[in-house]
């Protein structure tokens, strides 16, 4: 069987923690034939020390940035020292099971790229009787537009094409790689779910992206409310603009009917566009059709400017 090379990118930063465990669980991968591409964004624990043991390693190749430059660059610059045809995203806290490179690329096919299930553990690896199937609908993906306003496709769990990751680069600053990765993916060869578990996704209060477990109390602010009412414009604006894009013509009307709720009244266009959408927009979503209706509604709220 043909095994062409397989390139894990690891970006680090503050991660000593846990790293070493997960550096180990990349070893052991039974794929025969990866790269481990280490890119750590200057550290100030004991990342450096951990990283130093793997540089005689001739699977891994290590760079230490001179100044921390962000995770979005960063990816840009481990993506840059890599070779492989297909590349892993791995995060720096996680344990990956040995068959994990392996199943993805045996079921990644056409697609532009394959993504996975995941078991969710605490910050010692104990189990959470949790996956993440239990908080979205993992699912195939031909089109972009359920990432408008949600992601299911996790950075740790993906593998994408060489091609894909081409397109993909530079990753937009003040957005998540993996969601940026899954909407040009969708676009181009489309995303495949694989329905096993193939990664100890670790819970802790160190993650970078929120953890699943984390409960937030209380209504919010209207600084924090109209701070995330800019920040989806700003996602809108960046798909509705994407060259690679097979639905400007829905990112445009979502894009403007966003822009009404700034006039300080309710924003009726946009209540029922999402409704006629609604099946496309929350295609991840495991709520109850009453709770969607209420999310809905409170996306249609007027924003007044700050």
């Amino acid at each position: 069987m043909n095994h062409p090379l397989i390139s894990i990118l690891l970006c680090t930063y503050n991660g000593a923690d846990y790293l070493e465990e997960q550096i180990q669980s990349l070893l052991h991968q039974t794929y025969p034939n990866i790269e481990i591409i280490i890119s750590d964004d200057a550290s100030t624990d004991k990342t450096s020390n951990i990283l130093k043991k793997y540089t005689s390693n001739p699977k891994i190749t290590i760079n230490f940035n001179e100044k921390n430059v962000g995770l979005q660059r960063n990816i840009g610059v481990a993506a840059a020292l890599s070779n492989g045809r297909f590349i892993c995203f791995s995060d720096q806290d996680d344990y990956w099971l040995p068959r994990k490179v392996e199943r993805l690329f045996n079921s990644i096919g056409s697609y532009s790229l394959v993504y996975s299930d995941s078991k969710l553990v605490d910050a010692k690896g104990n189990s959470l009787n949790k996956n993440l199937s239990d908080f979205r609908k993992l699912q195939d993906v031909m089109d972009s537009k359920g990432f408008s306003v949600d992601n299911a496709v996790s950075g740790h769990s993906m593998m994408a094409t060489r091609e894909l990751l081409n397109l993909a680069l530079p990753i937009p600053e003040e957005h998540f790689h993996d969601w940026w990765i899954a909407v040009q993916a969708s676009n181009l060869n489309g995303i495949k779910y694989l329905d096993e578990k193939l990664t100890l996704y670790r819970q802790h209060t160190k993650n970078i992206t929120p953890s699943y477990i984390e409960k937030v109390a209380g209504s919010r602010s209207f600084n924090t409310r109209h701070g995330q009412f800019i920040k989806e414009l700003q996602g809108l604006e960046l798909l509705k603009n994407n060259e690679l894009e097979k639905q400007k013509l829905f990112y445009k009307q979502f894009y403007n009917l966003h822009l009404q709720k700034k006039k300080g009244s309710f924003t009726w266009p946009l209540f029922w566009f999402l409704i006629r959408n609604k099946k496309d927009i929350y295609r991840f979503s495991k709520k109850s059709e009453l709770s969607q209706l209420n999310e809905i509604r409170k996306r249609s709220r007027a924003e007044k400017e700050m």
